[in-house]
C-alpha cells in the first residue's frame, strides 16, 4: 500500500479526491499540532476519514520527523480502452507518453506539470517502467490522483491507436532529423513522447512519431533533465 507524508499531497487529496486516503496516522497530539495540521485534520474529519493517533516514533536519523502520514488505497489506473475511447471523441486533447521512464521523482514531477497544465492524461508501459509509488505521490504533491494514468502493454502499438484517433505523435530527440518548436505546424490533438533519462526514446517509438522535436539550448549542456524538458514542452503545447 502506498503512503505519503507530504502535507501538500495530503492537502490536495483531501480537497480533490479524499476517497484515495484510507487512513491518516497522526504522530503529534492534536492540541500541539500546527495550524496547518489542524486544518488538515479538520478537513479529514469532515470527509469521514479514519485517524489513528500514535506516539511519536523514535527518530533514527537527524532528519526531522513528519507529523502526519496518509495511508493510501491502491492507485486506480485508467482502463486503456475507455481512456482511448474518451480521447477519440475530443476535438482537442493533450496526452503525455513515457517510454520506459525509470525515476519516480521525474515521473511525479511530470505528472504534476501535466495535471497543472490541464493535460488529459499519461500513458506508461506495464513492464520496465516506473509505476505509482509513495515517492511519486510526494513528487507530484498528490496530482496523480486527479490525472488519468493508463498502463499499456506495447507503447508503439498504443501510439498507433492514438494516431487512428486523430492524434499527432511528437517525440523528443536530439539529432539532425529533429525540429524546433517553431518548425512544427499547429496541432490540436498531440501525444508528447518522452524517453528514459539516459537513452531517450527507443528507435521503434521514434519511427512511430510524426515529428521529432528538440529544445535549442544556449549553454554548454546538450540536454535538460527529462522532467524539465517535459515541463517546457507541455507548457508550449498546453490547451
Amino acid at each position: 500500500m502506498n503512503s505519503t507524508t507530504s502535507l501538500s499531497a495530503i492537502s490536495h487529496l483531501l480537497q480533490h479526491r479524499s476517497q484515495a486516503i484510507k487512513k491518516l496516522i497522526v504522530f503529534v497530539p492534536r492540541e500541539k499540532a500546527s495550524s496547518r495540521i489542524q486544518s488538515l485534520l479538520t478537513l479529514a474529519e469532515q470527509q469521514g476519514i479514519a485517524m489513528d493517533y500514535q506516539p511519536t516514533p523514535k527518530q533514527k536519523s537527524l532528519e526531522p520527523l513528519e507529523p502526519l502520514l496518509a495511508q493510501l488505497r491502491p492507485y486506480p489506473y485508467a482502463d486503456w480502452k475507455e481512456f482511448l475511447s474518451q480521447l477519440s471523441n475530443l476535438s482537442s486533447a493533450r496526452v503525455l507518453a513515457l517510454d520506459h521512464l525509470q525515476d519516480p521523482q521525474n515521473f511525479g514531477a511530470l505528472c504534476r506539470t501535466a495535471e497543472g497544465l490541464g493535460w488529459n492524461g499519461v500513458i506508461i508501459p506495464k513492464d520496465r517502467s516506473v509505476t505509482v509509488t509513495s515517492g511519486v505521490y510526494n513528487a507530484s504533491v498528490g496530482a496523480i490522483e486527479t490525472l488519468s494514468i493508463a498502463q499499456i502493454t506495447n507503447l508503439a502499438e498504443a501510439l498507433r491507436k492514438l494516431k487512428d484517433a486523430g492524434f499527432w505523435i511528437v517525440g523528443t530527440a536530439l539529432g539532425e532529423n529533429s525540429q524546433t518548436l517553431e518548425q512544427l505546424p499547429p496541432i490540436e490533438k498531440i501525444v508528447l513522447v518522452l524517453g528514459t533519462e539516459l537513452e531517450g526514446i527507443s528507435s521503434l517509438v521514434a519511427k512511430t512519431c510524426d515529428f521529432l522535436v528538440r529544445l535549442p539550448l544556449a549553454g554548454k549542456v546538450q540536454s535538460l533533465n527529462v522532467s524539465a524538458t517535459g515541463a517546457i514542452l507541455m507548457n508550449a503545447f498546453k490547451p
